[in-house]
C-alpha cells in the first residue's frame, strides 16, 4: 500500500493484490478497459515541449509501464483498481515511479483518478451516449467527451488492433489556443493510443506540448 500512501485522504483499506473486480458484461463496452489483476501494458511516449520565452523546442522519449496490482476502497467503499505506473528513459535500465492511477468501473461508466482528479473515460452502454462531461466529478470545468466509433480496426503506426473504440476528449482551436486529446482503446487490452496536444498561440510564438503515447506490449495473465 506504500505506493498509494499519498491518496489515503481519498482512499482507504488497501486490499490484497489478488482481489479482482466482478467479471463485467462485455456487451456494455467495458471490454475496452480490462481490469484484470496482474495485467501489464508497456507504452512508448514521445513528448515535444514548445517554449516561446526561450525560443526552444525540446523532444523527449521514454517508456511507460502500467501494472494492475490490486484494489483499494474509495471514500464510499467502492473498489478502485490500482494501476501502478513506472517510467524510464529509452536507453536507461532504471525505472522511476510515477503516481498510480485508480480505476472504478460502475454499471454506468468507467472512472479514472489521476493526480486526485477523477475523469469519466467511458460511459455504458458504450455508443448509446454520443457526448458526456468527462469532468463531471472534478473541478476542472466542463469537458465534452465525444464517442466516435467502436468495433473498428485501428493502427498506431506500428501495430494494428481489432475491435477498437475511439473517444475524443477535446478538440478546440481558436485564436489563443489549440487543444486536441484523443484516446483509442482495444478490446481485452485497454488504451492502445493516446494523443494530448495543448498549444498556446496568443504570444509571439508557440508554447505548450504535444504528447503521443502508443502501446508496444501487453500481457494478460
Amino acid at each position: 500500500c506504500a505506493l498509494v500512501a499519498l491518496f489515503l485522504i481519498v482512499f482507504s483499506a488497501c486490499k490484497n493484490s489478488g482481489d479482482d473486480m466482478d467479471v463485467p458484461n462485455y456487451e456494455d463496452g467495458s471490454k475496452y478497459y480490462p481490469l484484470d489483476s496482474g495485467m501489464v501494458r508497456l507504452y512508448q511516449v514521445d513528448s515535444i515541449a514548445f517554449d516561446d520565452n526561450a525560443g526552444t523546442i525540446d523532444t523527449f522519449r521514454f517508456v511507460l509501464e502500467e501494472e494492475i496490482i490490486g484494489t483499494i476502497n474509495g471514500q464510499f467503499n467502492e473498489p478502485h483498481v490500482v494501476i501502478k505506473r513506472s517510467v524510464k528513459k529509452e536507453m536507461s535500465q532504471i525505472w522511476e515511479p510515477r503516481a498510480s492511477l485508480f480505476a472504478l468501473r460502475t454499471p454506468n461508466n468507467l472512472q479514472v483518478v489521476e493526480e486526485n482528479n477523477r475523469f469519466v473515460k467511458l460511459v455504458f452502454p458504450l455508443g448509446n451516449t454520443n457526448t458526456w462531461n468527462g469532468n463531471m466529478f472534478n473541478n476542472l470545468g466542463r469537458r465534452n467527451y465525444l464517442f466516435q466509433f467502436k468495433e473498428k480496426s485501428f493502427s498506431n503506426g506500428d501495430t494494428s488492433f481489432f475491435d477498437c473504440t475511439q473517444i475524443q476528449e477535446a478538440n478546440i482551436k481558436n485564436a489563443i489556443e489549440e487543444v486536441f486529446v484523443r484516446s483509442v482503446y482495444a478490446a481485452n487490452i485497454g488504451l492502445v493510443d493516446f494523443t494530448n496536444i495543448y498549444l498556446n498561440t496568443q504570444t509571439s510564438g508557440t508554447s505548450g506540448f504535444a504528447i503521443r503515447q502508443k502501446l508496444i506490449y501487453s500481457y494478460k495473465p
